[in-house]
């Protein structure tokens, strides 16, 4: 399928963007006189591209109409990141006071995901342990051995992918996309469909369900500090 399923069992589901070719978010939530009372939030992955497979590799929520749900404003933010042949890890996430519009809490989720994909799809493809830093191959050396390099380019000594006579011949020469090329592949989504709203439109969504305006849903994400999922604490990991 050229999207991954919506979630089911709620009052509104979208596709939304997440900002490159191989993930997409889908957000489903309810709406109860003027109230969210309760919200899914998820980051997939395309495993697949003949034919075309995704799967959901990171998940925020939150429902206040069950004894059983996760309520995140008793227990605060936490996702569940999937690994491809390990199980699911639950991580707690520090972050700063949540805004009472839970609409305003979407579009922070939202934007965390999409912010943070690199990182799930590097915990999902077992590259990296959930909730700490990658181990460099080399141990950071490649950046030491070639910074006169970087800075020469900075300083426009120098244009990108010329490489310098290096003392051994032995070195690659590097490859130099211009930006264009960059940004246009980067940002490729998913093909469109009919349940794909931009960030703007996810955004007047929330509103209208919490009857307020998309200036103040986008305040009160934008004042949502999540701390990297780097500094999360692994809670609780699936048997």
């Amino acid at each position: 399928m050229s999207a991954p399923s919506l979630p089911t069992g709620y009052d509104v589901s979208k596709h939304v963007p997440a900002g490159r070719r191989d993930c997409l978010l889908t957000v489903g939530f309810d709406q109860h006189q003027q109230r969210i009372p309760r919200f899914l939030v998820q980051l997939h992955y395309r495993v697949a591209t003949d034919p075309i497979e995704w799967t959901a590799i990171a998940r925020m929520d939150h429902n206040e109409t069950s004894s059983l749900g996760h309520d995140v404003y008793r227990e605060g933010l936490h996702v569940d990141v999937a690994r491809r042949s390990q199980p699911t890890v639950h991580l707690q996430l520090p972050h700063a006071p949540l805004p009472i519009s839970r609409g305003s809490v979407i579009r922070g989720c939202a934007n965390y995901l999409k912010r943070e994909a690199q990182y799930f799809v590097d915990v999902f493809e077992e590259r990296r342990s959930p909730g700490r830093p990658p181990s460099w191959s080399d141990g950071g050396n490649y950046l030491k051995r070639e910074a006169q390099y970087f800075v020469d380019v900075f300083e426009e000594r120098r244009s990108p992918g010329r490489p310098p006579s290096w003392s051994d011949g032995g070195e690659p020469t590097p490859t130099f996309m211009r930006s264009g090329r960059v940004e246009g592949d980067m940002s490729r989504e998913a093909p469109a469909d009919a349940d794909m709203v931009s960030d703007e439109e996810l955004t007047k969504l929330l509103a209208d369900a919490e009857a307020t305006t998309p200036e103040e849903i986008e305040r009160g994400a934008a004042e949502l500090d999540i701390a990297p999922p780097e500094e999360a604490t692994v809670v609780d990991v699936d048997e």
